[in-house]
């Protein structure tokens, strides 16, 4: 199924580039509502709302959003057909230059198909090394500052099983050098996804990953990672069926907590769904802005006329996520 979309989009693309060729992208910002029914909300367990758009852009490419990174007002993203956007956005403009570049070098070794189903995207902040997971080959990819251009490409042994549908769908890189990689929907016992953590780059030390397992909140998956400024990780998850639609839950784990074959179990900082303004949220970016945690979150809308990109900020109090 996800080839037929990921052909039928590449069609749509195609023909969507070659009859509005545009040289002057924009994305433009239309504020939302997180809570239709009580739109003043704020408050939502441990974060504080400070903003939601609804974000839409003349350029066909744009959408699909897989991970980000967000420093002040600068945003780096990833969508997971290989794409990387760029802009400036404050919270109080309309509309912003766009700027689009595909992922380079993603062809994998000894395969005549690209990769295009980049899903997880993580950075050294001292070097400005980059790496992005994925999910159809399970694998890793290294790029230079900005993704500006690939150093090198590895398929770990400890992610060969993993269903290619299901993984590394999250991966953040520590600030002691460690990795951890969560995948999507790799079982594990307890209801709980199987999970990487690398003692240093992948890339070099890709056979020596610990296995463990992260125990999403229930019926739910995780999507993406970053790390707080005290150490421990902030996961997105997201929750789909047709029954009761879309939600989202953001936790925490202490990587104090991993160990071989240990199933870790997060503490919930907020839960989002039905009636809220969501939709199939797969990016987050954790800044620090004048001593606050800034948590940005954005969905994926899949190319699907019956879903958005919709993006939101919040501030997130760790008093309160204990």
């Amino acid at each position: 199924m996800r080839y037929l979309i990921g052909l039928a989009l590449a069609l749509f693309l195609s023909a969507s580039v070659a009859k509005t060729p545009d040289r002057n992208p924009v994305v433009r910002f239309t504020p939302i509502a997180l809570d239709r029914d009580n739109p003043g909300q704020r408050t939502y367990g441990a974060l504080t709302l400070l903003g939601a758009w609804k974000l839409t852009s003349n350029n066909p490419l744009f959408g699909g959003i897989s991970s980000m990174r967000v420093e002040g007002d600068r945003f780096l993203v990833l969508s997971d057909w290989a794409q990387t956007f760029r802009f400036s956005f404050d919270g109080q403009e309309k509309q912003v230059r766009l700027r689009v570049r595909a992922l380079p070098g993603i062809f994998r070794p000894n395969h005549p198909e690209p990769d295009r189903d980049s899903e997880s995207m993580t950075t050294d902040h001292e070097t400005g090394r980059m790496w992005v997971g994925f999910e159809a080959s399970n694998s890793i990819r290294a790029f230079s500052r900005n993704l500006g251009q690939k150093k090198a490409w590895v398929a770990p042994p400890a992610m060969a099983g993993w269903p290619e549908n299901a993984g590394p769908e999250a991966m953040v890189r520590l600030s002691d050098g460690r990795f951890i990689v969560l995948g999507e929907e790799v079982p594990g016992p307890e209801e709980s996804s199987e999970a990487l953590l690398f003692p240093g780059d992948p890339i070099g030390t890709a056979n020596a990953a610990m296995r463990f397992y992260y125990k999403p909140p229930a019926r739910f998956d995780p999507t993406d990672a970053a790390e707080l400024p005290d150490g421990r990780i902030l996961i997105l998850n997201r929750h789909f069926s047709v029954f009761d639609g879309v939600s989202a839950a953001m936790t925490i784990i202490d990587p104090r907590e991993i160990a071989q074959d240990k199933v870790v179990k997060p503490l919930l900082v907020a839960k989002f769904g039905p009636p809220f303004n969501i939709d199939n949220m797969e990016a987050l970016s954790v800044d620090v802005q004048r001593g606050k945690i800034i948590v940005w979150i954005a969905s994926d809308d899949n190319f699907n006329p019956l879903q958005q990109s919709v993006l939101f900020k919040f501030a997130l109090d760790l008093d309160r996520a204990k």
